[in-house]
């Protein structure tokens, strides 16, 4: 298939990259194993489920009812999954296995049916919180909008590393995004991404900001990521301190940069819009040099 190949393609080229396979491995960093217990639902309250909404944490709001019921006053930011439609494989909206998910439906019972599908399925965050008839707090209407991208940097649908579904409208509110495609193996990306962390807090003022590719990190055929190596990048990501956004490569981003990208670490910038502005920067640099050609772009065509 084409995105299978595509990203075989990706994973053979960033191997012969300039870049190397050792430098995950000298790291010490490693995922956790994945665990073969049986995971459980977890029912909590609607005031529960609210304060875990509003904690800033990255999670799920799961919608199960039917796309009729989704149209009349459903939770902001909710994503539709009927019930229904949950069988025994993994949903794509729901590619990593530890993502932190919340439930909910008209009365409690489709969404304690979903809860318990999701948890045999291996998910380990699973909270059910019943039915919205209950919710006492903020809700609006409109029907759900199914995401129809169309590949590029300006139109996409990609997860962070909680696994929680972002687009191009993490670009919107910035003049500048700093886009670093890593990899977890890659000695000289690691060793650049606490300047990276710096910069995007220094930069946060100016309207700049950094995200991060995972590169090796492949999507499988059934949509989800191997857990153990998101874990992984966690990991690196939490010890080197580049506490900024970083998207799992998806089909989208493959089609959009990651097919033409030879070596790692590879860095991009875009505009407001997605739109590429300068050139592509193959290689490590020093916080001073990114700083130096970030103060280049913004006072040139990006206003």
């Amino acid at each position: 298939m084409k995105k299978g190949f595509l990203l075989l393609a990706l994973a053979a080229a960033l191997t012969l990259s300039a870049c190397g396979a050792s430098g995950a491995a000298s790291s010490g960093a490693s995922g956790s194993a994945q665990t073969s217990a049986p995971a459980e639902a977890t029912v909590i309250t609607a005031q529960e489920a609210h304060d875990r909404m509003t904690s800033g944490d990255d999670l799920v709001i799961l919608d199960v009812r039917t796309a009729e019921e989704y149209a009349e006053p459903h939770i902001p930011g909710a994503v539709l999954l009927p019930n229904e439609e949950i069988t025994t494989e993994r949903p794509a909206q729901l590619p990593v296995l530890d993502t932190e998910i919340l439930i909910y439906c008209r009365s409690g019972n489709r969404s304690a049916q979903a809860a318990k599908k999701l948890a045999d399925m291996g998910y380990t965050k699973v909270f059910d919180f019943g039915g919205i008839k209950d919710w006492p707090f903020e809700t609006e209407a409109g029907a759900w909008q199914a995401p129809d991208k169309a590949g590029t940097m300006s139109s996409f649908t990609a997860y962070d590393l909680a696994g929680v579904a972002k687009d191009e409208s993490i670009f919107a509110d910035h003049r500048l995004t700093m886009v670093n495609i890593w990899a977890t193996f890659c000695g000289p990306c690691l060793s650049e991404m606490p300047e990276l962390g710096k910069l995007a807090k220094d930069y946060a003022s100016k309207g700049v900001q950094v995200v991060g590719i995972v590169a090796d990190v492949p999507q499988s055929k059934d949509g989800s990521f191997d857990l153990s190596q998101v874990q992984t990048a966690r990991s690196l990501v939490k010890q080197t301190g580049a506490d900024y956004l970083h998207l799992l490569p998806t089909a989208d981003l493959v089609t959009a940069k990651l097919f033409e990208v030879s070596s790692v670490p590879t860095t991009i910038f875009v505009d407001a819009s997605g739109n590429p502005v300068g050139t592509s920067y193959v290689g490590a640099r020093s916080g001073e040099q990114w700083a130096s050609i970030i103060d280049s772009l913004l006072s040139g065509a990006v206003e």
